[in-house]
């Protein structure tokens, strides 16, 4: 057993030469919640509790294996929802539990427009959230039917990242983004949108490092990137705080997008002169060298004979209780039902495991306070949690896996590792033949790390 609680810069424990690549995750889905009615999103507010939205309108709390009786927000008689006009999303401000602000995504009655909302908790009662409203953005759409995308979430930055759609009805064999509104930097639509709500006035105010804001150029200064065409969900990850997207393609691709948290401002995914890394339309487009490319595309409708069309994107996962799946990016297609999981190699690529598990509809994912996974059926109304082997053949950690939270891996085999460990946590590596520690590996100051040859502990 070895512990460490200086910085490490190299150490390897090796018991064993055999050679083990590492065990992709093999995905299973436990039911955690039923009696929802068309959710759209799921939330933590930093605490056991899970927080679904519904698309027609309500904010409901799971809380001890139980929905609350009454919901935590009503705005049913202020949405639209006709199937998909209510609430996209929602998300808890960094810090909720001292400011009680919350964001809500949804479409307005009765002018359809995409309305972003500020609310607050009450006071005096944690399950219950204040009605009152401060209208932050409001994203007139003129088609009724038009991509919205609907995705907030914060970034390590702290400011407020929105996703919209291009404003299309996206009918098949249809033009899509006929007005090229996706690559339009005059409109808010088919982009990626950041803002800064951390001013006490009800307002917001824009980043300094949004890529647009010379006076009087005719581009929204909300606008941080574009490209996009139906960007249902996207999330960052909780560790190293790189940005993944979900986007939704016409009829021939759909696409993961991915951001380093240190790129520029400014990326244009290159919706709709490409869909996918496909060229899509030939005029309006400008160079692709100036284009961020999918990380992942996979064939949509006309290219895999209607089996599959809405890419739902989902999260990094960076829990403590499936290590097999540490570091793979967990998301699904909402028509065929399909799971996958991707992780990006640091020498370049990346793998994607298709999943045998499937479900109807699924239409979102979320992370609860302590980075376990969950997705729901948009038909059925369940909620199940993501789980997979807790106790893999081998494990491999790599420069894009650093360890921000006290966690444990355990492998029946092996555990190779070249990643970090952040400051003042402990974290432990068990594996039955061999822990090998590479150049890369470090531990900083004040972090405890064990690594033992050991069996898997026996799951609960």
């Amino acid at each position: 057993m070895l512990f460490i609680n200086q910085h490490i810069v190299c150490l390897a424990i090796i018991l064993a030469s055999l050679k083990i690549y590492a065990q992709p995750p093999i995905l299973s889905l436990e039911i955690y919640q039923t009696g929802l009615t068309r959710p759209t999103d799921i939330q933590s507010a930093g605490d056991s509790r899970l927080f679904v939205s519904e698309i027609g309108g309500k904010i409901k709390i799971i809380q001890n294996n139980s929905i609350l009786s009454t919901p935590f927000l009503d705005i049913s008689s202020k949405v639209e929802d006709t199937q998909w006009a209510g609430i996209n999303s929602f998300a808890f401000h960094p810090n909720y539990a001292e400011n009680g602000r919350f964001y809500v995504l949804y479409i307005r009655k009765p002018d359809n427009v995409v309305q972003l909302s500020q609310f607050r908790k009450s006071i005096g009662n944690a399950n219950l959230a204040d009605t009152t409203e401060t209208r932050l953005l409001t994203i007139p759409h003129i088609l009724n039917i038009g991509h919205r995308g609907g995705a907030i979430c914060f970034g390590a930055d702290g400011y407020l990242y929105i996703s919209t759609g291009d404003d299309a009805d996206g009918g098949r064999g249809t033009v899509g983004d006929p007005l090229n509104n996706a690559q339009n930097l005059s409109k808010l639509f088919g982009k990626v949108l950041r803002i800064d709500v951390n001013a006490n006035n009800n307002t917001y105010a824009i980043p300094a490092s949004n890529p647009y804001q010379m006076p009087n150029d005719g581009i929204r200064d909300e606008i941080w990137a574009r490209g996009l065409r139906n960007p249902w969900r996207m999330s960052f990850d909780r560790s190293t705080g790189d940005l993944w997207i979900g986007d939704n393609g016409q009829d021939g691709w759909e696409e993961i997008d991915f951001l380093a948290k240190d790129a520029p401002s400014g990326a244009n995914f290159g919706w709709r002169c490409y869909e996918g890394n496909h060229r899509y339309l030939q005029p309006v487009c400008e160079d692709s060298i100036s284009m961020t490319f999918p990380l992942h595309e996979y064939a949509g409708f006309a290219n895999n004979g209607g089996a599959g069309r809405s890419v739902i994107g989902g999260f990094v996962y960076r829990g403590q209780q499936f290590p097999a799946m540490y570091g793979h990016y967990i998301y699904a297609d909402y028509i065929s039902g399909n799971f996958w999981a991707l992780r990006r190699n640091p020498s370049g690529g990346y793998q994607n495991a298709a999943q045998s598990v499937t479900l109807s509809s699924p239409v979102t994912f979320g992370e609860d306070w302590q980075g376990e996974l969950y997705t729901a059926s948009f038909s059925n109304g369940n909620i199940y949690k993501i789980k997979a082997q807790n106790c893999p053949t081998s494990i491999t950690l790599t420069p894009f896996d650093p360890i921000t939270s006290n966690n444990t891996f355990n492998a029946s085999n092996s555990i190779t590792a070249t990643n970090a460990i952040a400051n003042a946590i402990n974290v432990t590596y068990t594996a039955g033949n061999s822990v090998e520690l590479k150049p890369g590996f470090t531990a900083a100051q004040g972090s405890v790390f064990s690594a033992k040859i050991g069996t898997c502990p026996t799951a609960p």
